[in-house]
């Protein structure tokens, strides 16, 4: 897809009405009038590709929203090994994120920007004599602008809320200074102007295949899902302050949350009868054409916000698996490099998660990389707690590598909803409403269809979903189907949200690591058994590229009690419970032992319940707090 109109408008309308440091300060310091912007089609199409622009910073979707605001669950985690206080703030990871951390602010900042040029362009098209003249008998470009940039304010506004919960709500432009007299508004309120301002929208806007640059504009498809996630966050759970700013809060599912699923059903059932997707391509080849810079406007991406290479991304740098990109070996200053650049590989994948997967579901080996790569392109062993990488992006999918000084800036997509989650949320919603019904059947059928072979499907697919035939026990299966699908893709942690589950899951993890730990150990713990205490690798030749090599890993598919002959030993859960030196006691590591300080740890896990409370909300900035002179205030025990 060419992305090539971002940069070319970058200069010639997004900053300049962004231009003014505050987030309040949204005023054009152009002089251009509304008029001078939004006469013409090809104006407004300007306007609305500056909100776009914003969307790509590093403090948004580039960067911070695709895996920085990351709290640790089951699925990504981020390994902790100190009780100590990050000095800059930023233990997000492990439930204890700090207001003055800087990037919350900046972050904060930057999302309004986005609010408050959507705010401008929303009331230029309105003001604008080429709206007013449209018929708005059918979809045309225009209705479809002004449906986009409601849309992309809608998203930005719910991932606002998913970070803070209640936030400051504007749907106007701002004048400078009026908003630090108001503080932040209920998040229901919000969520339900949002569906209602969307649904309002709907009927006038395209599908992607009417658009250039089909997914990644903001379509009638991608509007219906929208109204879909908004719906279901509206009915579902949410973290409430209590009275004392102290306390974590409580959590509270919002009036009337039948209302919202039933929307969620009309909506989400509207992207699936409509057909302009499916999940066409296997799982691996959808992931390689992403690394690739390939969205179809058919299969399975409805939304993706266009990064671009050398500016933005870092899908396959801080997402993906990790690269050594060069090395200077001792004697020789010339740098060892490869074809592709190096990866951090930062955002790791907890380590039991991979063995959460059917062995024979397709999606594991595309999701769970137990290796990363070396400067010569030899697999490296890579499995522990918390580092597994995430292996669908990877710059060794690149057909055209960026080359040996490619580092971040990727230019891969950020793929924010695809078909497969539209096909689960249906699925949640109408089992929420009647139970597990044929239609949420064969939602969770075609996802699974997916995920295994063909010869596998009587027993893997149809088998299974019949087996799920109450409402518990679908739930649970979709649960586990939406960690098995989206595992790296920062979804886990909303989803456990509003289903209530985030404690019980993070209890209930916290206690599997240490058991796991024990038994491999040698202790017995009633339920727990077959743990994988160690596997083993060793290299053998790369069947695909000659003169490097790949591991051969046992102990995945089978969990292996003794080292098979030529294989190396890699420890695993073993290590993961052993004797503390210092305190003579056999203890859980300490990255177990302060990975969920913030809800349970080694200190406080006695007391500790499945039910009780986990602040997975970030506080409002410092600068925030100070700047809006006490109208705005801390709860969830951030107020210190």
């Amino acid at each position: 897809m060419n992305k090539k109109i971002l940069l070319s408008l970058l200069f010639t309308f997004g900053l300049c009405f962004t231009s003014c440091s505050d987030y309040l300060e949204v005023n054009p310091a152009t002089g251009f009038t509304q008029a001078e912007v939004f006469g013409s089609e090809s104006e407004i199409h300007s306007a609305v590709a500056g909100i776009y622009t914003l969307m790509l910073s590093d403090d948004v979707y580039s960067n911070r929203l695709a895996f920085v605001f990351n709290p640790n669950t089951d699925v990504e985690m981020s390994g902790i090994s100190t009780n100590a206080v990050n000095v800059n703030g930023s233990d997000i990871a492990c439930f204890q994120p700090k207001p003055y951390w800087t990037t919350l602010n900046s972050t904060w900042n930057a999302m309004y920007k986005i609010i408050n040029l959507s705010n401008d362009v929303i009331e230029g098209i309105e003001n604008s004599a080429i709206y007013k003249a449209d018929p708005k008998d059918k979809a045309s470009n225009i209705t479809q602008m002004y449906g986009e940039a409601k849309t992309l304010r809608a998203m930005v506004y719910l991932d606002m809320i998913r970070i803070w919960g209640d936030v400051v709500f504007r749907t106007k432009s701002s004048v400078g200074g009026e908003d630090f007299t108001v503080g932040v508004t209920d998040r229901n309120k919000i969520l339900e102007f949002l569906i209602d301002d969307l649904k309002s929208v709907e009927p006038l806007m395209q599908y992607p295949n009417q658009l250039d640059f089909g997914t990644e504009r903001a379509s009638k498809s991608f509007n219906q899902g929208l109204i879909g996630l908004l719906a279901l966050t509206r009915g579902g759970w949410a973290l409430r302050p209590d009275t004392s700013a102290a306390t974590v809060g409580h959590m509270v599912r919002g009036e009337n949350p039948e209302l919202y699923y039933d929307i969620a059903i009309k909506y989400l059932g509207k992207v699936i009868d409509e057909k302009h997707y499916d999940l066409k391509l296997s799982y691996s080849d959808f992931w390689k054409q992403q690394n690739n810079w390939v969205t179809p406007v058919d299969d399975d991406v409805m939304f993706s916000l266009a990064l671009l290479k050398g500016t933005s991304g870092e899908y396959g740098y801080s997402i993906g698996v990790p690269i050594t990109g060069q090395v200077i070996q001792p004697g020789s200053s010339a740098p060892v490099t490869n074809p592709y650049g190096g990866a951090s590989g930062s955002l790791s994948l907890c380590g039991t998660y991979l063995y959460s997967f059917d062995k024979k579901d397709l999606r594991r080996d595309v999701t769970c990389a137990p290796y990363s790569y070396d400067v010569n392109l030899n697999q490296v062993i890579r499995l522990d707690l918390a580092k597994l990488a995430t292996g669908k992006w990877s710059k060794l999918y690149e057909e055209k590598p960026l080359g040996a000084v490619s580092t971040k800036s990727t230019g891969v997509n950020f793929a924010w909803m695809r078909f497969s989650d539209v096909l689960l949320m249906y699925a949640e919603a109408v089992n929420e409403r009647v139970g597990p019904r044929e239609d949420a059947q064969e939602c969770l059928r075609r996802v699974r269809r997916r995920a295994f072979d063909k010869t596998d499907w009587s027993a893997k697919v149809d088998t299974y979903v019949a087996s799920k035939n109450t409402k518990e026990s679908f739930f649970n299966a979709i649960m586990d189907e939406r960690a098995w699908e989206f595992g790296g893709e920062s979804k886990r942690k909303f989803d456990l949200a509003r289903w209530n589950k985030y404690s019980s899951v993070i209890y209930n993890q916290y206690n599997k690591l240490i058991n796991w730990g024990k038994v491999a150990n040698g202790a017995y713990v009633q339920g727990v058994d077959n743990i994988p205490g160690s596997v083993y690798w060793k290299n053998i030749p790369d069947p695909k590229n000659a003169g490097r090599t790949i591991l051969d890993i046992q102990g995945i598919d089978q969990i292996l009690t003794a080292k098979p002959a030529g294989y190396t030993e890699q420890v695993f859960a073993s290590a993961w419970y052993s004797l503390n030196s210092d305190t003579s006691t056999y203890e859980p590591r300490n990255d177990i032992k302060w990975s969920f300080r913030g809800f349970i740890n080694f200190n406080n896990a006695a007391s500790v319940t499945p039910n009780d409370p986990l602040r997975y909300l970030c506080p409002y900035p410092s600068k925030v707090i100070t700047d809006h002179r006490g109208n705005i205030q801390n709860y969830y025990g951030f107020n210190y």
